[in-house]
């Protein structure tokens, strides 16, 4: 599928507290380089940019970075992959900090593009708003520097440096000429961020268009080329400067929205469909799923009650995602009429409310409590979604994004205390039944 993403996979990762200074002699470590950091990746230009942003994150250095000869599917062993850094720091806790920068990079920022539907032609046109030491060293620019950080096959990458240079106004400080060790190509262009983003873009289309049309000289007058509907380089005139479609993470403008991405909040935002926040309100839409299908298991028991602190349940799920998209405050958990700190306290002390000790489900207890338990084990996978989702660089203010893991947090108990409501029921009708 064009434009799908090819993640890298780490698959090597140490730490070497103390180098030995044989070893510290031959790679060229400074002095105060005691600790090591080594990590091997299924993808060079990816770690590359990783390996940056570790330095931007730590007080640490790249002291090795190389690619293996044929790439990864050629490997002179199952954890070598295609290229090995080594980050370098006067100890191993800021190396450690180093390579945790450098794997949450990997994760969420840096990867390869199909070009084409079958997936096997891929490319890297990748922007990065700010280098660190690192890739700053390589082309002589200062830190903080925008940069198009643009690889792929040996034609590819030729033609496309080209187009990206006449996109913008970008410097190409470093070229990769073709072959490398792993037979790609390619630059490190700098410039303004609205340059550098210009160029990828640019860089994008001909390497998307050459996948689609690979032989052709004069294209015909009348042949519209597949990349006018997916990516362009330019600002459309009297549309607003740019292109209805943005990746968020790398700010590439396109035509048309790919399949293999989706909203974080609009058109202007699109992330891959396996972003953590996308992730989480997945979640919630399965929790939203289960409460109905308890209300209706609650309604065919009879269980007016229930289906009403059900009803509670899905409404303070549907304003929690609509909070979580929009930015609002987050609602306020109250379910059967009690809040989330009274829901907190029964649940906690279900033999003096309820007349029942810790509830372990079985088939005996009926479908309204069994469907009820899986609600409450997946409110835990929620949590755990929404706290994934929502770390240090959550788009929710603090405040909300506290709020959100606390009404979780507490949805959990109040579908416990739905689960005793319905236990102690069940257990009142079969004491009547057995004493008459």
């Amino acid at each position: 599928m064009i434009l799908e993403p090819i993640k890298p996979r780490v698959l090597g990762l140490r730490a070497i507290p103390n180098v030995d200074p044989q070893l510290a002699r031959d790679l060229k470590l400074q002095p105060h380089h005691r600790a090591l950091g080594l990590i091997t990746c299924t993808s060079d230009d990816a770690l590359y940019t990783a390996l940056d942003a570790g330095t931007k994150a730590a007080e640490v250095d790249v002291v090795y970075a190389r690619s293996f000869y044929a790439g990864a599917a050629h490997a002179s062993g199952p954890l070598s992959g295609e290229v090995i850094g080594i980050l370098a720091a006067a100890d191993e806790e800021i190396v450690a900090s180093g390579l945790s920068a450098a794997l949450g990079y990997l994760e969420t920022s840096a990867w390869f593009y199909a070009a084409d539907e079958a997936g096997k032609l891929a490319f890297f046109p990748h922007v990065i708003p700010s280098v660190g030491r690192y890739l700053a060293g390589l082309a002589g620019v200062p830190v903080g520097t925008p940069m198009a950080y643009l690889i792929a096959p040996p034609i590819e990458a030729t033609l496309g440096l080209d187009a990206a240079l006449k996109a913008a106004e970008v410097d190409l400080k470093v070229f990769y000429a073709p072959p490398s060790e792993t037979n790609y190509a390619g630059g490190l262009l700098t410039g303004s961020i609205e340059s550098v983003q210009a160029a990828a873009s640019a860089f994008q289309n001909t390497v998307v268009d050459l996948a689609v049309r690979p032989r052709v000289v004069t294209p015909a007058p009348d042949l519209e080329c597949l990349t006018a509907s997916v990516a362009r380089t330019r600002a459309v005139k009297g549309a607003g400067g740019t292109l209805p479609y943005r990746i968020l993470e790398s700010g590439l403008e396109l035509a048309e929205k790919p399949d293999a991405c989706t909203h974080l909040f609009d058109n202007r935002s699109l992330v891959p469909k396996g972003h953590p926040a996308i992730r989480f309100r997945g979640k919630l839409d399965l929790l939203q799923a289960l409460v109905l299908d308890a209300q209706v298991a609650a309604h065919a028991e009879g269980m007016a009650d229930i289906v009403s602190d059900l009803e509670d349940v899905l409404r303070f799920l549907r304003q929690l995602l609509g909070a979580e998209v929009s930015g609002r405050p987050m609602p306020v958990l109250s379910v059967g009429g009690f809040d989330a700190e009274e829901l907190h306290r029964l649940s906690h002390n279900t033999m003096k409310f309820f007349g029942v000790g810790w509830v372990v489900p079985d088939v005996t207890m009926g479908a309204t409590a069994v469907k009820l338990n899986l609600l409450r084990a997946t409110c835990r996978e929620v949590e755990i979604a929404a706290s994934d989702a929502h770390g240090d660089e959550s788009h929710l203010a603090p405040a909300n994004r506290d709020a959100l893991l606390h009404g979780l947090n507490r949805l959990s108990n109040a579908i416990y205390v739905l689960v005793c409501k319905v236990v102690a029921r069940r257990k009142g009708r079969t004491e009547t039944a057995s004493n008459p």
